[in-house]
């Protein structure tokens, strides 16, 4: 008897958008075109700011996330919001590996990371120091490979 493997099916946006509204009741979900966009609001913890946020998805693409307000603010010039593509939108996981793919649960997955994400931000802006672990997404280029780098950081890594 041969093993067979089978690819674990991709859940549909239809299938996420309900996911959503069970979990976070309080998000609204649209579909169009199999395009899925969720609008809500996260509050991390009782103590921290409440965020308008947005989640858009396509099967076949990575979910992107947005904060739309209030707006997201560096420490200083030299501070800017880490672990972001850039003004607004968070980085949640590493594009191309295994921490998300289209057979898991927005709901479950990247709705609770961006609710860890923001809890990071906070205290980030408070102490200057990023908790949550992962790697930056590409910021700079090293000259030696001509291509984007990726920074790893972890708790107590500088």
């Amino acid at each position: 008897m041969g093993s067979s493997f089978s690819r674990p099916r991709a859940l549909g946006v239809h299938e996420q958008a309900a996911f959503i509204r069970q979990r976070w009741p309080m998000f609204i979900c649209r579909v169009r075109s199999g395009f899925l966009v969720c609008h809500g609001v996260l509050q991390p913890d009782p103590l921290c700011s409440e965020y308008r946020v947005r989640i858009e998805y396509r099967v076949g693409s990575r979910p992107r996330v947005f904060v739309e307000a209030p707006e997201l603010a560096d420490r200083s010039s030299s501070e800017p919001v880490p672990h972001a593509y850039g003004p607004g939108e968070p980085c949640l996981f590493v594009p191309g590996s295994s921490e998300w793919r289209p057979d898991k649960i927005l709901a479950f997955t990247v709705v609770g990371w961006l609710s860890a994400w923001l809890l990071f931000y906070e205290v980030w802006r408070a102490t200057g120091e990023w908790l949550g672990e992962g790697v930056h997404p590409p910021r700079k280029v090293d000259p030696r490979r001509r291509e984007p780098t990726m920074q790893r950081e972890g708790r107590g890594e500088r």
